[in-house]
C-alpha cells in the first residue's frame, strides 16, 4: 500500500497534494492557506509540524510514501551547477544590472528567482521525511521523483479535466527550457509535441504591463489588471508601444531584445498618469490586456496546427485570464475548453504526485473529470461550541435549515460568511469559504468593498449561478465550475443582478450544481424561489492582501471586525 505525496515547489504558490493508492486525490492545498500567508514566497510546502498532523490523518502508519515534486531532475541538477559556480551569491547578484532585460523582468531579480527556486529544490521532501519520524516514529519513503515542470501542469491539467483526447497548450511564467510548450492528450495518455524555449515569457509580459499600471506583481496583483481593463480605452499609441515588445512570424511568438524592452518601458511610464500608482491605469489595463489576447492567441493558433482536436486544456499561470477564456470557445476549431481549478503552480503538487502514480502503476487511468476543487482542509466547530456558552447570537440550526435560513438573510440584505465542508484547491472560492450577497442591489458592490473586502472599486463581484439556469442568463453559456472564465450576461437579465454585471457586462460565473455542491446549490435554489433569481453574489472569505481564511478562529476574527451581518459555518449560525 502506497500514498503518493506530490510538492509544488515553486519560490510562489507552493502546495501538497496527498494521492491515495488507487490515485485518489485525498487532499490538495496551497501553503498560503495554513500559514496565513498570501502567496507564500519562498517558503516550502511541507513544514513538519503541518505534515505531523496531516500524515496521521490521511495515511496509515504502515503505508509507504513515495514524494514528487515539479521540477525536473536535469533542471535541479542546472541549478545545483549554478549554485556551485557561485551564480547565486551576493557578489554575483551585486554584478548583475537592476534594469529590465530581455526576459522583461529585471535582470538581478531573474536571477534572484532562480536561486529562490534553487532553495526549494534542495529542501524538497524534508519536511515531509522529518514528519514521518513525528507521526510515526519511521520513515517508510520509497525515494523523491522529480518531474518536468510543464508536464506537471498537463497531467493535472489533462487527468482532471472531462476529455480523453485533447489539445493541450501550458502557458506559464518559466519553465525548464521555456515559458510555454503544447501536449496532446490521446486515449487518457499525455504525449509532448512542441516545446517553446527561451526566457521570454507571456507571463512575464503581464507582469511588467502589471508594475507599469501601477500595481505590483510581486504580490500577485495581475488580477487587477482583468478588472480594470474594461475601464479603460484602446489607446492607439499604447498599443503601438506594446506591440514593439513581440512579434508574430506565422506561429512563432517572439520577444524584443533588452535595449527595446527598456526603452518600451521608459516611454510608457513617461505617459503614466500621477494617479496611477493610486487608482491605476485604465488604459494601459485595457491595452495590456488586448496585447496578451494577441499574443495567446498565436499560441492557441499553433496548437490547433499541430494538434487538431475539439477539446482544449488550458493551464499554467496565464490560464487564469478569465476574460481571455470565456472567449475561446468556437474559435481555432476548439468547441469545449477546461481549465482546473488550480491552473498555476499550486496545480503541480497533484500534477506531480499522479505522474508518480502513474509511472508505478502503467494501467492506471484518471477518473473520469472534472475533479472535485473541494479538496482541501476541513474547519472544525469546536471554537463555536465554547462560544455558545456566553454569545447569545449564535445558534445552531438543524442540517435542513442552514440554506433556508441564509437564502432568506441573503434576501434581506445581508452579508454573509459562509464556510463549509473542505476548502476549496486553487484561488477562487467556489461555495465552500465565500462571502455571499444578494446580487439585486446596485450598491451591494460598493456595500461590500467599503464594509468588508476593502478594495480597490474597479475589481468586479462574481456570480454563482444555479447550471441549469445559465442559458437564460448567460449570452453562449459555457458551463464554468471553477469560475475560470468570464462570459456575456444576456441584455434582459443585467439589471436583475447589477452587482455582479462588471464594466463590460460580464461574469466570473461559477456553474452550481447539487452533484458538484449539494448545500451551496440548495443555498441559492432557495435564494431563487424567495426572488426568482438563481444567482447569489459569492466572493472569497477574506480581505484585501491576505489569503482565504483557514480555520474557524480566522472566521471569526473577520466576522467580529468587518461588517458582516451574519457567519454561517457549517451548521452554526452567528448573526449581528
Amino acid at each position: 500500500m502506497t500514498y503518493t505525496i506530490g510538492l509544488a515547489t515553486t519560490f510562489h504558490d507552493p502546495a501538497l497534494a496527498i494521492i491515495g493508492p488507487d490515485g485518489e486525490v485525498v487532499f490538495a492545498e496551497a501553503t498560503e492557506r495554513y500559514l496565513q500567508y498570501k502567496r507564500a514566497p519562498n517558503c516550502e510546502p511541507d513544514s513538519v509540524q503541518r505534515m505531523e498532523w496531516l500524515l496521521k490523518r490521511y495515511i496509515p502508519g504502515d503505508a509507504e510514501v513515495r514524494i514528487a515534486t515539479s521540477w525536473s531532475e536535469d533542471f535541479t541538477g542546472f541549478l545545483d551547477q549554478m549554485s556551485r559556480a557561485g551564480s547565486f551569491s551576493l557578489d554575483a547578484m551585486l554584478k548583475l544590472s537592476p534594469e529590465l532585460n530581455r526576459s522583461l523582468v529585471p535582470e538581478r531579480t531573474e536571477r534572484a528567482l532562480i536561486a529562490s527556486l534553487h532553495l526549494g529544490q534542495q529542501r524538497a521532501g524534508l519536511g515531509t521525511l522529518l514528519g514521518l519520524d513525528r507521526a510515526f516514529g519511521k520513515a517508510n519513503v520509497t525515494g523523491l521523483t522529480r518531474y518536468d515542470h510543464h508536464l506537471s501542469h498537463t497531467a493535472y491539467a489533462c487527468w482532471s479535466s472531462p476529455f480523453t483526447d485533447a489539445a493541450c497548450l501550458i502557458v506559464d511564467g518559466m519553465g525548464e527550457t521555456g515559458a510555454s510548450a503544447i501536449f496532446a492528450l490521446a486515449d487518457g495518455k499525455i504525449t509532448e509535441v512542441k516545446r517553446h524555449r527561451g526566457r521570454e515569457s507571456i507571463g512575464f509580459y503581464f507582469g511588467l504591463v502589471t508594475d507599469l499600471a501601477g500595481f505590483d506583481q510581486a504580490k500577485g496583483e495581475e488580477w487587477k489588471i482583468m478588472g480594470l481593463a474594461p475601464y479603460g480605452k484602446a489607446d492607439a499609441a499604447l498599443m503601438a508601444l506594446l506591440r514593439r515588445l513581440y512579434r508574430i512570424d506565422g506561429y512563432k511568438l517572439s520577444f524584443a531584445d533588452a535595449a527595446t524592452v527598456r526603452e518600451v518601458s521608459a516611454e510608457i511610464l513617461a505617459l503614466r498618469p500621477i494617479d496611477a500608482l493610486d487608482q491605476g491605469w485604465a488604459d494601459l489595463a485595457r491595452c495590456g490586456q488586448d496585447v496578451f489576447a494577441e499574443m495567446m492567441e498565436a499560441l492557441l493558433s499553433e496548437t490547433a496546427a499541430l494538434v487538431p482536436a475539439e477539446n482544449l486544456v488550458l493551464a499554467g499561470g496565464c490560464a487564469l485570464n478569465s476574460s481571455f477564456n470565456g472567449k475561446i470557445v468556437g474559435r481555432h476549431g476548439f468547441a469545449r475548453v477546461h481549465v482546473p481549478s488550480a491552473p498555476a503552480d499550486d496545480g503541480n503538487a497533484i500534477g506531480a504526485a499522479w505522474l508518480a502514480h502513474a509511472q508505478a502503476n502503467p494501467d492506471w487511468r484518471a477518473p473520469q473529470g472534472p475533479q472535485s476543487p473541494y479538496l482541501g482542509s476541513t474547519v472544525s466547530t469546536e471554537p463555536l461550541e465554547r462560544m455558545a456558552a456566553w454569545e447569545p447570537r449564535l445558534r445552531k440550526l438543524a442540517p435542513e435549515e442552514v440554506a433556508p435560513v441564509t437564502a432568506q438573510l441573503l434576501a434581506d440584505g445581508k452579508l454573509i460568511g459562509w464556510v463549509q465542508g473542505k476548502a476549496e484547491f486553487g484561488p477562487r472560492s467556489l461555495g465552500n469559504r465565500s462571502i455571499l450577497a444578494d446580487p439585486r442591489p446596485a450598491n451591494a458592490k460598493d456595500l461590500l468593498n467599503a464594509k468588508v473586502k476593502y478594495r480597490e472599486a474597479f475589481r468586479p463581484f462574481a456570480p454563482s449561478i444555479l447550471a441549469e439556469h445559465g442559458p437564460d442568463w448567460f449570452e453562449n453559456y459555457q458551463d464554468a465550475p471553477y469560475m475560470e472564465r468570464t462570459l456575456v450576461w444576456k441584455q434582459a437579465m443585467r439589471e436583475r443582478v447589477p452587482a455582479v454585471v462588471h464594466e463590460d457586462a460580464t461574469g466570473r460565473l461559477q456553474s452550481v450544481t447539487a452533484e458538484r455542491n449539494p448545500r451551496y446549490h440548495a443555498l441559492i435554489q432557495a435564494f431563487h424561489a424567495l426572488t426568482g433569481v438563481p444567482v447569489v453574489l459569492n466572493t472569497s472569505f477574506n480581505i484585501m492582501g491576505k489569503p482565504i481564511l483557514h480555520t474557524a478562529e480566522d472566521a471569526i476574527l473577520m466576522f467580529y471586525t468587518s461588517g458582516l451581518d451574519a457567519l454561517v459555518l457549517e451548521d452554526w449560525l452567528l448573526v449581528k
